[in-house]
This record gives structure tokens, C-alpha cells and sequence, in this order.
């Protein structure tokens, strides 16, 4: 049967292919095939199609396994990487970020955008959540920042962060009133005009409302209502530190967060929230029965001092959750280190290590972030979409490979990633970027770097 299959565009053959799917092995000496942008049969090579392959690619001493997604980033603050080290969430956003992403010009932003991007392709990421403020926050901001990922051959969505009137909350964090440049009507209306203008493309743009903590009602509700009419998901931070969800409490009649966005009816599965560090039990109850996703960003949590999620408690209730890197400064974007720094943090929290292992994180960032986007599972099945990555496991610090998927996990970085696959197209090739001078993006990012660097 599989050989009345038509030929593939691409072939993946010759390493340990790891589905993903919790009830698959390991396939040693498998291959993948990939047409017009789906995978259409994978398994031991002794079961491949007799067909031609249009292209073959050689995966011997690699793992194949689905690309990863970074389920919340901000990738203009690729510009301030190591800046406000020691600093706590409020006041790094306050003295760091948000007067940087307010400098920005717009081909500052979309350079860095491409470095950043390039930067997620070689480490094996194939999709990210780009929740994006900087500049004016114009339309064509947005339209531009979701250009220059596809430019680059990076998928995924970028969350155009709404942010509106001042209120009483943001007062509280300190936010500089340069941030709150329009009215909430202008804000909706600014969303819907960029959702408008890039209605296709593998990426989209989604409504973006900046924090639960301060944002008001009517932003929160016009960025879920936004999602629902033009079909796609929302996205904003939520509960991330202790100080936000005080801020939450004094401004919302003693309610925490996501019972501020339960009784505004928009916490379902369009919902993608970012962090969800601070949650209590009566949070987590309504977050497995209204299920959004939920995006753990264990580096940048650590890094701030923000606390820990309670990850392995939601995973046991079936909750969705993805994974991110959050802010290119603090974290960098390499999801392979998400992964073990999440597996290890839920470790020492529980003082157990049987709670979670690095492989659970490994599909969670890569299943959990597809879902997340509505992009499929995750896996490495016939039908699902064709993103994936080759990561080489030869090299000296992988050997011996007794478990391929814990090997990759524990010891892999973007360094080792030699393949990316977005949607059917090799965007990084045997170890070259095929879609952009990567010379010249570095360059590009570089300078806009400094040049913004030098304003503030």
C-alpha cells in the first residue's frame, strides 16, 4: 500500500526517528517522508515506499523528532541580551525593556526580529509565539515583525501586544506613560487592521493584551473576542511573579487572575497564557476545566526570581501546557536548554526526581506548543504537518546513545541541530540557512542593536 504512495518532495532516512507519540519506540534506522508540506509515511527504512524521493537526506548518527515551539518570546529583546542581570520582573521591564522596545524604529525591529529568528532555526525551533511591543506599535509594525520571521522561515504567530488606557494597576508597576500611547478604542482598532493585513502565511497575526495584571476589561475582552472572529488564539502573561497577582487582587475585588478571566468568560482554549507561575488551587481547578494553554518559561522565571510553575500538579490534571523561552536577553532561545532546566527545576521542587523527565519536557515544548498554536500534535505521523528537526547525535559529547530521546534532552544545544523542516521546507540545510544571507542578518541585527543601544 505504501508504495502506490506518490513521490515524496523530501526524504529524511538513515536516523533514530523519535515520533513523540507516548505510544511509539523509538524507529533505529528509520526515515520520514515528506509532500507539499505534510509528512505522508514514516517508519524502519526496510518499510519505505520503493518510490524516488526528489530530494534524500542523509540523517546517520542523528535523532529525527518534531520541531520545537517556543510558545512565548519576545524577539526584539535579542538586542539587550545580559542587561539587567540580578534585576526582578517589575523593575527589569521598567529600566530595561519597555524603554528599549519604545525606541525602537521600525527596520530596527525588524532586523532584529530576523537575528532573533535565525538564532531560533539553529536550535532546532520551527515555530515561536512572538508577543511583540516594540516601536509604536502600529499596524504595519506588526505586519512587518510577522514578515520578517517568514523571512527567515520562522512560524508561528506574533501577539500584538494591546495595551491601551492607563489604569490604576499599571500605575503600580511604574510603568512609564509613554507605554499607554492610545485609547483602548485605537488599540482594538489598530489589532484588528494588522489581523486584517496578514490574514495568511505561516505566520499570523494574533491579538496580544500585555498582562492581566493591568490591563483593563475592555482590552481583555476585545483581545479574546478579536481571536474568536478571525479564527485563531489569544495571547497574554499571566500571574507571572507575586507581585503581579497582588496587583491583580488590590485592583480586582480580591480575585486572582484567572478567576478575573473567568468571570470575563474569555478563559478557554483560545487563551494562551504566558507563565501561570502563580497559581492557587482554586486556579488550577479552572484551569483543567476550561483548558487554555498555558506556557511555562522555566529560564526566564529562574532568572528573574519570579518562582516556579506548578507544572507537574497541571500536568496531572490534563491541563495544556507549551513552553517558552520569553525573553531572548534573559534566556536565550535555546528550547533544548528549556527543556532540562524545566525537567530539573519541577525536580528539586517536589524532591523527587521521578516527577517529570526530560523527555516529557521535550514533548510538551514540541506537542504542547503545536497545539498550542493549532498547528497539529506534535509528532511525526502520517498527515501531520512536516516540521521537524535533525539533531546530530555523533559528536563526542552525546556518545555513548543509550536513550535517544534522553540523550537529546539532557545533552543536545542548537549547535548539534544540522536540519530544519518548516512545513515541508528545508529552511536549514545540512547546516546552511537557506532562505536569507545569514551573513548580511547578522550584520543587520548587530547594527540595530547598537544603534538603539546608543539612543538609550
Amino acid at each position: 500500500m505504501a508504495d502506490d504512495l506518490p513521490a515524496p518532495d523530501l526524504r529524511i532516512e538513515g536516523g533514530t526517528i523519535l515520533t513523540l507519540d507516548a505510544a511509539s519506540e523509538p524507529i533505529e534506522t528509520g526515515f520520514v517522508d515528506i509532500l507539499g508540506g505534510r509528512i505522508t509515511a514514516a517508519g524502519p527504512v526496510s518499510d519505505r515506499p520503493a518510490t524516488s524521493a526528489r530530494r534524500v537526506i542523509d540523517a546517520s548518527g542523528s535523532v529525527v523528532l518534531p520541531g520545537l515551539v517556543d510558545a512565548h518570546t519576545h524577539l526584539f529583546q535579542v538586542a539587550a541580551r545580559g542587561l539587567g542581570d540580578g534585576l526582578g520582573l517589575a523593575e527589569w521591564l521598567r529600566t530595561h525593556m519597555i524603554p528599549l522596545a519604545l525606541a525602537l524604529r521600525r527596520t530596527e525591529m525588524v532586523a532584529l526580529t530576523e537575528l532573533a529568528a535565525l538564532h531560533a532555526l539553529r536550535s532546532g525551533t520551527v515555530a515561536a509565539v512572538n508577543h511583540h511591543y516594540g516601536g509604536f506599535r502600529e499596524p504595519e509594525d506588526a505586519v512587518a515583525v510577522a514578515g520578517a520571521m517568514e523571512r527567515v522561515g520562522l512560524a508561528g504567530a506574533v501577539a500584538r501586544m494591546m495595551v491601551g488606557e492607563r489604569t490604576a494597576a499599571a500605575d503600580a508597576f511604574g510603568l512609564p506613560a509613554a507605554n499607554f500611547g492610545y485609547t483602548n478604542a485605537q488599540e482594538i482598532e489598530f489589532t484588528a487592521e494588522a489581523m486584517r493585513a496578514k490574514a495568511d502565511g505561516p505566520v499570523a497575526v494574533w491579538p496580544g493584551p500585555a498582562n492581566v495584571a493591568y490591563c483593563s476589561e475592555e482590552i481583555l475582552l476585545a483581545g479574546a473576542d478579536l481571536a474568536r472572529q478571525y479564527g485563531v488564539r489569544w495571547h497574554t502573561h499571566a500571574a507571572e511573579d507575586a507581585f503581579a497577582v497582588e496587583v491583580t487582587r488590590r485592583h480586582q475585588d480580591g480575585r486572582r487572575t484567572l478567576a478575573v478571566l473567568e468571570d470575563l468568560g474569555v478563559l478557554d482554549s483560545d487563551a494562551t497564557l504566558a507563565h501561570a507561575v502563580w497559581l492557587d488551587d482554586a486556579e488550577i481547578e479552572l484551569a483543567a476545566t476550561r483548558l487554555p494553554h498555558l506556557v511555562h518559561n522555566p529560564l526566564s522565571n529562574a532568572y528573574l526570581g519570579s518562582g516556579t510553575m506548578r507544572l507537574t500538579e497541571l500536568r496531572s490534571r490534563g491541563v495544556r501546557l507549551a513552553a517558552g523561552s520569553d525573553g531572548c536577553a534573559v534566556a536565550g532561545q535555546d528550547m533544548f536548554t528549556v527543556a532540562r532546566f524545566g525537567a530539573l527545576l519541577q525536580r528539586v521542587a517536589a524532591t523527587d526526581a521521578s516527577v517529570i523527565s526530560v523527555g516529557d519536557m521535550i514533548q510538551l515544548i514540541a506537542g504542547g506548543g503545536a497545539r498550542a498554536l493549532g498547528t497539529g500534535t506534535g509528532t511525526i505521523a502520517p498527515g501531520e504537518r512536516a516540521d521537524l528537526i535533525v539533531v546530530n547525535t555523533s559528536s563526542l559529547h552525546h556518545e555513548p546513545v543509550n536513550d535517544p530521546l534522553a540523550t537529546a534532552g539532557w545533552f543536545a544545544t542548537g549547535l548539534d541541530v544540522s536540519t530544519v523542516v518548516v512545513g515541508g521546507t528545508p529552511v536549514l540545510d545540512e547546516g546552511s540557512i537557506t532562505t536569507v544571507d545569514e551573513a548580511e542578518v547578522r550584520a543587520r541585527g548587530l547594527a540595530a542593536a547598537r544603534a538603539v543601544m546608543a539612543r538609550l
